[in-house]
């Protein structure tokens, strides 16, 4: 797929660069062009006012000279003279007959034809236009090939007429023609040809005056097979003749800018409409084309070469984040498996921290239970010796007093068992109610205080071994809604912390336990007066295996083990806070919900 892409790519940067570098070769040839037709427009708008002025000047020094007959061959002598440019200049009546008519031989000799020689030229259009013309109108005919006798005077003359009516006293009213002679004209255009670029000249649609191939040109007059601009570029004429002008632009293999330069002789055999077209030789555009193309191909190679080199790195790049993912991969499996084994070593950690809480509070039990059993152990065996000394009296003859006293003593010793009997029995029963509510995981309301007078019966033995004070301050009828069991581990978690970590050998060491209620929540906080927590302990002392005594075998999953447990069963929060007493301070929140 890169190679594809690399391929596309390079082929749209290749065409987009062919075109960009065509264009530039192509723009001097088209800045080269667009002068030769403005120059080309300027000599014929020019030469066309020349005819104009000339036409006008010879016409009024006629009317104020108003030459005879016999002279008036002298005046248009003069204009030879002052117009070298001209054929034939001539004077023709109303009813087409020429009276004088001066013009150029082959060798450049102007002569005043014969009037046997003289012509009627009524059928010709440019009498015609001419009779219809008002005073100081001037018609000026179409291009074409000088005439004379019905064939085509040669060398070819390239002829313009200009035509205009006026009046002289001996001659009265007539037609002035003069035949301008163009081949100047023509012969400044082609100088206008570059190395690059030709000027091809058309008059109207019919035919070509100005062409490369001289074949072409002049072919209505000549009657030879038609060339002109309709036929040689049909789509550039349709572009001109609905505007002047036409910018550069490609036809088949060639750069042709044009022009239409419009008349103002619209009458039958009136001026046509000049085209101009500069257009560029026949080997230019290819040559350009080609070497455009060499250029594109040149950049599309080294972009697919660079392509190439990125495709090469690429894959070696692939290869190497392969092997780095499946190390990756490795690497993740064995963290996945490692995670797996310590999710397990917590959780049955987490087991051994509530056998080991029950141990704890089995362990001051069995304190507890020493003293009410043993004194009770001690009464049944003072009542059994007051039965066998009742007995050996009885053998020997058994007194009232000695009687009584038996009754007495075994009165007093038979209350002093049941008193330490009931006791023990106290004891057993607060310990199976403190493992049930750890055992049965119920989401009830419990109350605050009672939980944790059972758990400090049962864990007296403890404090009396740890001289530790447990000061308790609840109000009686404050109750959070949760897990008792929990509930109560975590209150034990925290009076064991304190017991192996806070305290030394001091008798006055002392737990609070404080409960507050708030709006939303239950506050209880737990302060200890001993050494506290190290501050370089304090921010992670949540987090498992954090302990300052694990060479006495603590696990450090004790406060982790309190914080999951507050969030478990309460959605609550456990947290380190700043202690009055100098010690440590743990401040749980429980969530309860409002009454509605």
């Amino acid at each position: 797929m890169w190679v594809l892409f690399v391929i596309c790519v390079a082929g749209i940067i290749g065409f987009l660069t062919y075109t960009d570098r065509l264009s530039t070769f192509k723009q001097p040839i088209q800045i080269t062009q667009r002068s030769q037709i403005d120059a080309a427009s300027v000599l014929i708008n020019r030469k066309i006012s020349e005819i104009e002025t000339v036409m006008r000047l010879f016409k009024h020094e006629l009317e104020l000279l108003q030459p005879s007959k016999r002279v008036i061959s002298h005046a248009f002598k003069t204009l030879f003279k002052v117009y070298p440019e001209l054929l034939q200049v001539r004077w023709l009546d109303l009813q087409g007959n020429e009276i004088v008519r001066l013009e150029l031989t082959h060798d450049g000799t102007l002569v005043e034809v014969d009037e046997s020689a003289l012509q009627n030229k009524a059928s010709r259009y440019y009498f015609t236009a001419g009779i219809s013309l008002v005073p100081d109108e001037i018609f000026i005919t179409q291009i074409d090939l000088n005439v004379e006798n019905g064939v085509v005077q040669r060398p070819f003359y390239p002829t313009v007429r200009a035509v205009t009516k006026a009046t002289q006293a001996e001659l009265g009213t007539g037609i002035l023609v003069i035949n301008f002679d163009l081949r100047p004209l023509l012969d400044n255009l082609n100088t206008l040809n570059t190395a690059t670029s030709y000027l091809l000249v058309g008059a109207g649609t019919s035919k070509w005056i100005l062409h490369p191939n001289p074949d072409k040109e002049w072919t209505i007059d000549l009657s030879t097979p038609p060339a002109n601009i309709v036929l040689e570029v049909p789509h550039l004429w349709h572009q001109l003749s609905t505007q002047d002008s036409v910018p550069s632009q490609t036809i088949g293999n060639h750069i042709i800018t044009a022009q239409r330069i419009k008349s103002s002789h619209h009458e039958v055999g009136g001026m046509q409409e000049i085209y101009l077209l500069a257009k560029s030789k026949d080997d230019l555009l290819p040559g350009l084309k080609l070497k455009a193309m060499k250029y594109a191909f040149a950049m599309s190679f080294v972009l697919c070469a660079f392509g190439l080199i990125v495709l090469i790195l690429y894959v070696k790049h692939f290869q190497r984040l392969k092997g780095l993912s499946k190390a990756l991969k490795n690497e993740r499996d064995s963290l996945k498996t490692a995670l797996a084994q310590q999710n397990l070593l917590i959780s049955e950690l987490a087991e051994s921290q509530k056998l080991s809480s029950l141990s704890i509070m089995v362990a001051g039990l069995a304190h507890e239970l020493n003293t009410p059993v043993g004194a009770t152990r001690m009464a049944l065996s003072n009542l059994k010796s007051l039965l066998d000394t009742l007995s050996e009296r009885a053998k020997n003859g058994l007194t009232k007093a000695q009687f009584e006293h038996f009754i007495s003593q075994s009165e007093k010793v038979i209350l002093l068992a049941d008193s330490n009997n009931q006791r023990a029995i106290n004891l057993v029963k607060s310990f199976k109610r403190l493992s049930f509510e750890r055992a049965k995981d119920d989401n009830s309301t419990f109350n605050v205080l009672d939980t944790i007078n059972i758990l400090k019966q049962s864990m007296a033995g403890l404090f009396k071994q740890h001289h530790v004070t447990l000061e308790v301050h609840i109000p009686e009828n404050m109750n959070i809604q949760g897990d008792a069991g929990a509930f109560s581990q975590i209150i034990q978690i925290l009076i064991t912390n304190a017991m192996d970590h806070a305290f030394g050998a001091s008798t006055a060491n002392k737990i609070a336990i404080v409960a507050t209620q708030k709006n939303t929540h239950v506050e209880v906080r737990v302060t200890d007066n001993g050494a506290g927590i190290p501050p370089s302990l304090q921010s992670t002392i949540f987090d498992p295996f954090i302990t300052s005594k694990r060479h006495k075998q603590h696990t450090g999953l004790g406060l982790h083990m309190a914080k999951a447990w507050m969030y478990q069963a309460f959605k609550g929060d456990i947290k380190l806070t700043d202690s009055t007493e100098g010690g440590t301070q743990f401040t749980l929140v429980f969530p309860q919900p409002q009454n509605e």
